[in-house]
């Protein structure tokens, strides 16, 4: 049976370039709490959920999401606190992987290790099928569920998941481990991936996840923001 994969960006989905390519940063002002898991508005139109926040090999404050959910150069601002302006810009992109590095601004940003129930304090290795792993997303919150299968690059997952929630991380105890990237759906026509509308009714598609240590080992092969990544 082939699987096809469905962006659960909010709004818009914006397509993705083909390669890894550097771009520019941010501006300066008042400070915005986020951190893995905290809802982010991408180039003023699109929702999507950040993974996780840390540092690069340079010292950047960087944050990793969806690269379905903007195009290099895009505004991120904090979806909770828009008033704190632009926060930084997607700095590196990549289509085959469809993750995206954003270059925060320390002046306008207050990183944190913890949203809501999710705390990350570290990289862990996605786990063995039917093990339990959690997402957090800004549309449908901190939701647990098993891993049903995985490749070496991606997951598939019963968790709870829809529109906004790209980009939330994959979490085992306080360690992340994928990004949450879209929803399964049966190839062929007429057959669309079937929403989660609320967790507490479980029927509903897989979520599709890539690989925490596939993102990091590909970041890590460039000189671009990112590289090194290591969440607070």
């Amino acid at each position: 049976m082939k699987f096809l994969k469905k962006a659960l960006v909010s709004v818009a989905a914006v397509a993705a370039t083909a390669a890894l390519m550097p771009a520019a940063t941010a501006d300066a002002a008042p400070r915005a709490t986020i951190g893995g898991g905290s809802g982010i508005i991408v180039g003023g139109n699109a929702l999507c959920t950040l993974t996780t926040i840390g540092h690069d090999r340079a010292g950047r404050l960087v944050g990793l999401t969806a690269a379905h959910c903007g195009n290099l150069g895009a505004s991120i601002r904090s979806e909770r606190n828009p008033g704190a302006g632009v926060l930084g810009t997607i700095a590196t992109k990549g289509a085959s992987l469809d993750v995206a590095v954003i270059v925060f601004n320390p002046a306008r940003t207050r990183a944190v290790r913890q949203v809501g129930r999710a705390r990350i304090t570290g990289v862990g290795t996605y786990p063995r099928p039917y093990a339990t792993v959690c997402k957090s997303g800004r549309t449908t919150g901190y939701t647990c569920g098993p891993t049903l299968s995985k490749s070496r690059v991606d997951t598939i997952s019963y968790v709870c998941a829809d529109h906004g929630d790209s980009g939330g991380p994959i979490i085992v105890g306080r360690r992340v481990v994928g990004m949450l990237n879209g929803g399964v759906r049966i190839a062929g026509a007429g057959t669309p991936s079937i929403p989660c509308l609320t967790p507490a009714v479980p029927i509903h598609s897989p979520i599709v996840a890539t690989k925490m240590t596939t993102i990091l080992a590909a970041l890590n092969r460039t000189n671009f923001a990112g590289s090194g990544f290591r969440p607070l």
